[in-house]
């Protein structure tokens, strides 16, 4: 009798040393891209500026933040300022051609605010109109990603009052962790009733948003001299502990947690005598600071670290234009930086990071706004104009599919069209496809065993030149599933 395939499948991996199944890089979930808020895909990013997929779509006022699900990316597109009923819907589209696949417009009581895009996550994308600067308390909602269907009637049980730049992550079953100005509360995905609410106090209103890893949340907040990280269960929302502080006075920035578990926080101020970058360590008991480095002024920023372990931060800034700078993780040593300073009438850098390690950069900015691409060692690919970039880039999807949601009608995509190289669900050649069996020979080629009749390309799954690593694993299971590469 074959063994359960699920089964099975934990037995191979919990057996391979070295092997780690983690989960898919496809998706662009929420702001900064996953839980961590670090910007990592799995993807393989566009190549130029000229592999222009489709453009165009709603007209919008301001740039908001695109999240991508599968083959679908999900924009709010602004027509009007409050007050509004209809002036902000909630627009999916086709990620593969643009096409509008469905809109909602978010009900909108006395003093509400514009509609955000919290994120998306198992199926559901969750917006609300609460924000400006939390001064505005509304309900979540979350809405059906295939349909636009509420699939909450009345919304969730208490009301928020973040923003789309405190943005929001997920925990593993797809619950939105919210943390915002006072509180942070995680609300189940299922019903919207409130799991836990833990009080903080956020330093900025409007830019308090947390990250998390390994069953916790990060908040940055303020304490007395200055702000520290603070460590909260993220089952029970109950204070764990928090960092040495760090001094200065206000932050618009929010902290983002590596795979490796550092944690990293620009806290900046527009004052150079304590506007610094930091590294921070948790050893599961306490944490301390590892390094710091002289960091630029900005708001509202996404930052990311390298698919080496290195981190991408904002310089210090000289005629509002900086260097971006990669620093080594174990003690902040400059690696390399760009060519030139980059620059921003108004900072708000935003950055991604493909699985061969290229750079997708947005500095936020208005007048000049520019969305660039930059190889790991910061060298420069190529750039795009995009005025008012604001927070509207970049976000990566399936495919490597680079979704920018500009003003006007300014929002495109861009993919490189890659010949598809992977194996196929029938990995050991038998023609029965999907089987255990092709598990097993998958598995056993990683290993170091690849049998006469396997996939020619080995362990190299989605051909990309490097064997036996987890993204091979990711799409050999896309396959499976039935997926693409």
């Amino acid at each position: 009798m074959r063994t359960p395939r699920g089964a099975f499948l934990l037995a191979l991996v919990t057996t391979i040393p070295g092997l780690a199944l983690s989960v898919s890089g496809g998706d662009w979930t929420n702001a900064g891209g996953n839980q961590g808020r670090n910007g990592l895909s799995s993807e393989l990013g566009p190549d130029s500026a000229t592999d222009v997929l489709w453009t165009g779509g709603r007209s919008s006022m301001i740039a908001w933040q695109p999240v991508i699900a599968g083959r679908r990316v999900f924009v709010v597109r602004q027509s009007q300022f409050m007050p509004e009923q209809t002036g902000s819907p909630v627009v999916c589209m086709d990620l593969d051609d643009g096409h509008e696949v469905w809109f909602k417009t978010i009900p909108a009581n006395q003093g509400d605010w514009t509609t955000w895009l919290a994120g998306v996550s198992h199926g559901r994308v969750f917006v609300s109109r609460s924000g400006n600067g939390a001064t505005v308390s509304a309900k979540l909602w979350a809405l059906d990603a295939a349909s636009g269907n509420h699939l909450w009637p009345t919304g969730s049980q208490d009301l928020i009052d973040a923003g789309p730049y405190d943005g929001v992550v997920f925990a593993d079953d797809g619950d939105p962790v919210v943390a915002s100005f006072r509180t942070i509360k995680r609300i189940n995905a299922e019903d919207g009733t409130t799991v836990w609410t833990a009080a903080r106090v956020g330093s900025v209103s409007g830019n308090c948003g947390g990250a998390i890893h390994n069953g916790a949340v990060y908040v940055a907040d303020a304490v007395v001299g200055g702000h520290a990280i603070k460590k909260f269960d993220l089952v029970t929302g109950a204070f764990l502990y928090q960092s040495p502080v760090m001094a200065g006075f206000t932050i618009q920035n929010t902290p983002m947690v590596s795979p490796d578990g550092t944690i990293y926080l620009s806290r900046v101020q527009n004052n150079a005598g304590v506007d610094y970058f930091y590294a921070i360590n948790d050893n599961g008991s306490q944490m301390s600071i590892r390094w710091s480095a002289p960091a630029g002024y900005s708001t509202s920023s996404e930052f990311a670290v390298g698919n080496d372990g290195s981190v991408y931060m904002w310089g210090p800034v000289v005629q509002n234009a900086a260097f971006i700078e990669r620093r080594a993780a174990a003690d902040g040593a400059l690696i390399s930086q760009t060519e030139a300073r980059i620059p921003a009438d108004f900072a708000a850098p935003r950055l991604a990071v493909d699985r061969d390690g290229r750079v997708y950069f947005s500095n936020g900015a208005f007048s000049n706004g520019r969305l660039y691409s930059f190889n790991a060692d910061l060298t420069q690919r190529w750039s795009i104009p995009v005025p008012n970039i604001n927070i509207g880039a970049p976000a990566l999807g399936e495919g490597g599919t680079l979704v920018v949601a500009g003003v006007g009608t300014n929002i495109f995509a861009l993919r490189t069209d890659r010949p598809p190289a992977c194996g196929t669900a029938d990995y050991n050649g038998d023609g029965d496809i999907g089987t255990d069996q092709d598990i097993e020979a998958f598995f056993a080629c990683l290993g170091g065993s690849c049998c006469a009749t396997c996939f020619e390309g080995g362990s190299d799954f989605n051909a990309d030149g490097d064997a036996g690593t987890d993204q091979d694993i990711e799409s050999f299971f896309r396959v499976l599933g039935g997926g693409p590469c």
